[in-house]
C-alpha cells in the first residue's frame, strides 16, 4: 500500500481558496445566465436572427442574380388575389344568409303580433 504524503496546511488552504474563487465565479456566471432580463434578451436576439434568416430565404425565392423573378412574383400575386376573392365571396354569401335569416325572424315576429 502506498503511503500518503501529508500535504502542508498552507497548500490545503491555497487549494480551498482557489476552489472558492472558482465556485464564486461560476455562480456569478450562472446567475447572469439565468437572470430573466438576460434570458429575454437572448430570446429576442434569437428571434431577430430567425426572422432575418427567413426573410433572406424568402427574398432568395423571388430575387436572384439577374433581378426579380417575375414568374414567381406573378404566382404569389395570383395566390394573394385568389385569397382576397375567396374572402370577399364568403363575406357576400354569409351576408346574404344573415339578411335572409333576419328577414325570416322579422316575418315570424310580425306574424305573432
Amino acid at each position: 500500500m502506498a503511503s500518503k504524503k501529508a500535504r502542508p496546511v498552507a497548500e490545503i488552504r491555497a487549494d480551498l481558496a482557489r476552489n472558492r474563487a472558482r465556485v464564486a465565479d461560476s455562480l456569478g456566471d450562472f446567475v447572469e445566465e439565468v437572470h430573466p432580463k438576460n434570458i429575454a434578451k437572448r430570446g429576442i436576439d434569437e428571434a431577430k436572427g430567425f426572422v432575418a434568416d427567413e426573410f433572406k430565404a424568402a427574398k432568395a425565392q423571388v430575387k436572384d442574380a439577374n433581378g426579380w423573378r417575375t414568374d414567381r412574383l406573378l404566382a404569389i400575386g395570383g395566390a394573394v388575389l385568389g385569397v382576397v376573392v375567396f374572402a370577399v365571396t364568403l363575406n357576400v354569401v354569409a351576408g346574404r344568409r344573415t339578411r335572409s335569416v333576419q328577414a325570416q325572424v322579422r316575418k315570424a315576429l310580425e306574424a305573432t303580433r
